[in-house]
């Protein structure tokens, strides 16, 4: 038996001590995965890697100040996450916070059911809230990893949307594309404003960073520096702008922060164009938005200067620099290959941002400039049937290409076309002409003003009037509505109607042909009561399906038809 007094410990070496970081997936959606780790302020640059299986699909910079920064009740976090997000605030560390955006949106298409999915930065893998170490994919998306190694060794990345890609920097059929757009909007903008169009946002980040596109990246982005010096006015010449563009004989969609721009000929293949502006006190202002925490101001703003990019030429802003760390904050040279506007936008200039008025302005100038319709409408043969023999003048309030207009006085009517869009005005006239309907006019009016739709309806004696509205209702606004009906209301007389079809609010979860355009759905008894108290006896009032089917689409509307007693 030894005794203890004389045993002998050999000496422990403690093993080194793995450096741990702290951190977090948070979200972890159909669409992305966001989370955050926390390490010390003088750490090189965090990497993160998103991995399916053993394979490594996209990679990533971990950034402070991003907006997931704060606390997890100011982040704007998916609202259909697939996994439930945290309560209150996890991130309970002292040092500094950087966060992480992957978009996945495709990737599920090639994630066996079972394949673990799992966020790693350096040899340490991120635990996933509510979920352990790694989450499996719930069903198999048809193709396989292996699949999609093979896309990436043919040039292929995760893009920024979440798509599976062709390299931005690979793709010449894209670049030349876009490329020849920009080209072509940059002397529209200089001939009809004198503006010089420079590259902006990833288009600028990847010319400035990378000598070319980002491999990532999804679009082509241009913008202006607007001699306007309020949000307003630079939002209203944003509309002239568009209106120019169509009638050059491009499409144009409007956005909030700027407008799509695509050449017909390559419909696949658009640029978008954002408006700046410097206020009044010298600091350029973003309608997009910026992710960043500094400013530009007219004293940094030193011009553009012309670059080679891809083969072609472009311009950039000789204080490049200062706006890209605008937009994107000062760590923008690191990659971030799932950044995301949604997520990381800071903040935006609103009064610059253009109104749902100017965004559908701009949608039916374009509508109206690329289509057309060659028949009546069901809803003009029901009330031209309804009428009878009866003489009367059709106003056509919202009469957009003279549709309908054009069906009743072939029918012998007088007729009164009144739009907002110049463009369908113009197709409305031509169309009158080549019938040889002389008692077709068309005003263009903007249906808001009160006072100018009173003006314009006059006092009219003679035959009584149908005061006509298809479609229109639900592609305004209350307020404008108001207007409408207060002038009609003030022009009307005895034995006056006035007859609508309209999409109401059960209407409004159902499959659209057009989505695109503001719509607002609103109850058809409510109309019909606010008709009533406006001194209207309503003859007719249908809710229903079935009364204007067109290809897929077979929306729910009210038809009412009022007169005055």
């Amino acid at each position: 038996m030894f005794s203890r007094a004389r045993r002998r410990r050999s000496p422990q070496v403690a093993p080194a001590r793995p450096v741990h970081v702290n951190g977090m997936v948070e979200a972890f959606t159909e669409d992305d995965v966001r989370g955050w780790v926390s390490v010390p302020a003088d750490s090189p640059p965090t990497e993160v890697e998103l991995r399916l299986g053993s394979m490594t699909v996209s990679r990533t910079t971990a950034t402070p100040d991003g907006a997931l920064s704060a606390n997890r009740k100011n982040a704007k976090l998916s609202p259909t996450p697939s996994l439930p997000p945290p309560k209150g605030d996890r991130r309970h560390s002292r040092q500094q916070i950087r966060t992480f955006t992957f978009a996945i949106t495709q990737l599920w298409e090639y994630a066996p059911q079972g394949t673990p999915l799992r966020v790693v930065t350096g040899s340490q893998v991120l635990p996933i809230h509510g979920h352990g170490m790694f989450l499996r994919a719930p069903r198999s998306g048809g193709r396989t990893p292996q699949d999609l190694q093979q896309r990436f060794d043919e040039g292929h990345v995760l893009g920024r949307t979440g798509l599976v890609q062709v390299a931005k920097g690979l793709d010449q059929g894209w670049q030349s594309a876009v490329a020849s757009l920009y080209e072509s909007m940059r002397a529209v903008l200089a001939d009809e404003f004198g503006y010089e169009l420079f590259i902006t946002y990833g288009t600028l980040l990847g010319a400035v960073r990378e000598g070319g596109f980002l491999a990532h990246d999804n679009d082509y982005d241009a913008s202006f520096v607007s001699s306007a010096t309020t949000g307003p006015e630079a939002a209203d010449e944003m509309v002239r702008i568009a209106k120019v563009l169509i009638a050059r004989g491009y499409r144009v969609g409007a956005m909030g922060g700027g407008l799509h721009v695509v050449d017909p000929a390559r419909p696949d293949h658009r640029i978008d164009i954002f408006h700046v502006y410097f206020d009044a006190d010298g600091v350029l202002q973003h309608p997009f938005g910026y992710a960043g925490s500094t400013q530009v101001t007219a004293a940094d703003w030193k011009g553009t200067r012309e670059i080679e990019l891809a083969g072609r030429t472009a311009l950039v802003p000789v204080c490049a620099e200062e706006l890209l760390a605008t937009f994107y904050g000062d760590d923008w040279r690191l990659p971030k290959t799932g950044f995301s506007w949604n997520v990381e936008k800071r903040g935006n200039d609103r009064t610059g941002v253009m109104s749902p008025r100017r965004v559908t302005d701009v949608y039916w100038a374009d509508y109206y400039a690329h289509h057309g319709h060659a028949e009546a409408s069901s809803f003009a043969r029901f009330v031209h049937d309804r009428l009878g023999p009866e003489p009367v003048t059709v106003v056509d309030i919202g009469c957009g290409d003279g549709r309908d207009s054009i069906y009743f006085a072939s029918q012998g009517r007088e007729v009164l076309g009144l739009d907002r869009a110049g463009v369908a005005i113009d197709h409305a006239r031509e169309k009158a002409s080549q019938a040889g309907l002389d008692r077709a006019r068309f005003e263009v009016c903007d249906l808001a003003d009160g006072a100018a739709l009173a003006e314009v309806l006059g006092e009219e004696g003679g035959r009584p009037r149908v005061f006509y509205s298809r479609f229109l209702l639900h592609a305004i606004d209350a307020r404008t509505q108001d207007a409408l009906l207060d002038a009609v209301g003030a022009r009307s007389r005895s034995g006056d109607s006035f007859v609508a079809e309209f999409r109401t609010d059960k209407d409004e979860k159902l499959a659209k042909a057009h989505p695109q355009h503001f719509r607002r759905y609103q109850s058809a008894a409510d109309l019909l009561a606010d008709l009533r108290g406006r001194g209207w006896v309503v003859d007719y009032g249908l809710e229903s399906s079935g009364l204007a089917p067109w290809g897929d689409e077979d929306p729910v509307l009210c038809r009412v038809v009022a007169r005055r007693p």
